[in-house]
């Protein structure tokens, strides 16, 4: 069974995806759908038995051609401003044309309902409104895949930069909340709920990610627009601090955020600064405890994700000094 992903060059989703569905012994063949014509990266992918078809996401042409044989469409694409809902959409209908089985666009954040609070996430709720009504009229069928925080925000830092690569799975972003790259003055940013108490939060390994998807291609019914979430690990901010604090190996300072100082805060923000919006409005779905994904493909699989504990372990410990 062929499985398309479009961004699967990707060194964090892509990567991990492709990875998962390589170890299923040819059960499932990925095909990577890419903007890229590097010639040595296709090489380099074809050498590990991965097949790359160059695609224009602005070409209904090039897309349907792309996709003859796959199955299923997973999506990783990640494309700044409004092109995205475009290429999204273009990709779905492509699927469509094609008569491809399965389509998942690119989702990997927060429920539904905690994306509509965040301005350039709730783009991913305008393609899923398209997607379901496709899904209704059976045209396709579809899913999308919520997970949390990426735990490789806590790879920020780790002391050991032999690991520090394994750690962050590809991820190359700044930090969020958690701030652990300077090791002589770590600190968490912490939303507090309505009540003053501390919020919770999931998180899931990237490399987690490729697993579930593999798990979610095994089920035999109908995916029927459900929101299929996975979850590595869901804790309080005080739970993960206190894991934390056990292999970061100074004192973890603990900076308070309420709703009112981070809506007065967004303010501040103009929209033209998106990322900074993005991550204030994240701070307040944390406050409202809307940062917490349901389980639903964690039960319908046997998959063992990675845990706070066991990554923080395996990244900050004696562990990682054992090679």
């Amino acid at each position: 069974m062929r499985v398309a992903i479009a961004g699967g060059t990707s060194a964090t989703l892509g990567s991990s995806i492709v990875s998962a569905l390589l170890a299923t012994d040819g059960r499932y063949t990925p095909v990577i759908l890419s903007r890229e014509t590097t010639i040595s990266k296709k090489q380099s992918l074809a050498q590990n038995g991965v097949e790359v078809r160059y695609v224009d996401y602005h070409s209904q042409t090039s897309l349907v051609a792309a996709l003859k044989g796959i199955d299923t469409v997973i999506s990783v694409l990640l494309i700044p401003g409004p092109e995205w809902v475009t290429v999204q959409l273009n990709l779905l209908h492509a699927a469509e044309a094609a008569g491809c089985r399965r389509f998942a666009p690119s989702e990997f954040a927060l429920t539904s309902s905690a994306q509509s609070m965040v301005d350039i996430l709730d783009a991913k709720n305008k393609v899923w409104e398209v997607v379901q009504t496709s899904v209704n009229q059976h045209r396709i069928d579809a899913a999308r895949f919520p997970c949390g925080m990426f735990m490789n925000y806590l790879g920020i830092g780790c002391p050991d930069s032999g690991r520090r690569k394994d750690a962050l799975a590809g991820f190359q972003e700044g930090p969020f909340l958690i701030h652990f790259e300077n090791p002589e003055s770590p600190w968490v940013e912490v939303p507090l709920r309505s009540d003053q108490t501390f919020s919770r939060l999931t998180m899931t390994d990237i490399r987690d990610i490729g697993r579930f998807i593999v798990a979610a291609l095994d089920i035999t019914e109908p995916w029927a627009g459900r929101e299929l979430g996975m979850v590595g690990d869901t804790l309080s901010f005080e739970d993960l601090i206190s894991i934390c604090q056990k292999y970061v190996e100074r004192p973890i300072e603990i900076r308070p955020l309420t709703e009112s100082a981070l809506q007065t805060k967004l303010l501040t923000i103009p929209q033209s600064e998106f990322i900074a919006r993005m991550e204030c409005q994240l701070a307040i779905v944390c406050a409202r405890d809307m940062s917490v994904v349901p389980p639903t493909l964690n039960e319908l699989s046997s998959v063992q994700p990675t845990t706070v504990a066991e990554y923080m372990r395996h990244y900050w410990g004696p562990e990682r000094y054992q090679g």
